[in-house]
């Protein structure tokens, strides 16, 4: 087990804790159009914020467990066979709640990142969340691009901006469906900034 220190604005620094395995590749594509994403982020708040009419804070949460799929079968085949970490997390919905659509998220004033910012889906089950860190996979590189295998992976293609320094902005491509979501802050922390899109734009969200 590692820490990262993450220091924030002058005084305030964030410890998180990262095991030694690896969930995946982060990746990204990197397009003409992500260098202009922008947004009109509050400049006098500190942290992960995400853009609902009014920006909230995304709280980061650690898991309740973390667990592994296969090993068994990888210790039996020598590691032939790839051990899978599954991570949960306490509650089926996150305390933020945004409407559908494209909420860009932004990493505000935070002096570095353990890791390239990346978007995942998360799966409910009964009282929790899981983070199937086996499904967080990424194909060879496509034309100078690194892009996510969508059919079989539960990371969410983004464009990531860094307008200003200290200051990163994340934003989906396409739509997010209803569900569990959670920005990482590089595949290897399983420290998560969790939230959820509901169902429909009445759904109300939670203020923070």
């Amino acid at each position: 087990m590692k820490s990262v220190i993450l220091v924030v604005g002058a005084a305030v620094a964030i410890t998180i804790c990262s095991p030694s395995f690896i969930l995946g590749q982060a990746q990204t594509t990197s397009t003409p159009a992500q260098a202009k994403l922008t947004a009109d982020y509050p400049r006098d708040r500190t942290g992960v914020l995400i853009q609902n009419v009014d920006w909230l804070t995304v709280n980061s949460a650690m898991p309740a467990q973390t667990k592994t799929k296969r090993g068994l079968a990888s210790s039996m085949s020598y590691g032939a066979v790839a051990a899978v970490i599954v991570s949960e997390y306490v509650g089926e919905h996150a305390e933020v709640q945004v409407a559908p659509g494209q909420p860009i998220l932004c990493i505000c004033h935070i002096l570095s990142l353990p890791g390239e910012p990346v978007l995942v889906r998360l799966h409910p089950k009964k009282g929790l969340r899981e983070l199937d860190g086996g499904r967080i996979r990424a194909l060879p590189l496509v034309g100078g691009n690194k892009i996510a295998d969508a059919n079989k992976s539960d990371l969410v293609l983004v464009d990531v901006s860094q307008p200003e320094s200290m200051v990163w902005l994340v934003h989906p491509q396409e739509p997010l469906a209803a569900g569990e979501y959670a920005l990482m802050l590089g595949t290897q922390n399983i420290n998560i900034f969790p939230f959820t899109v509901a169902s429909s734009p009445a759904s109300p969200p939670d203020k923070h």
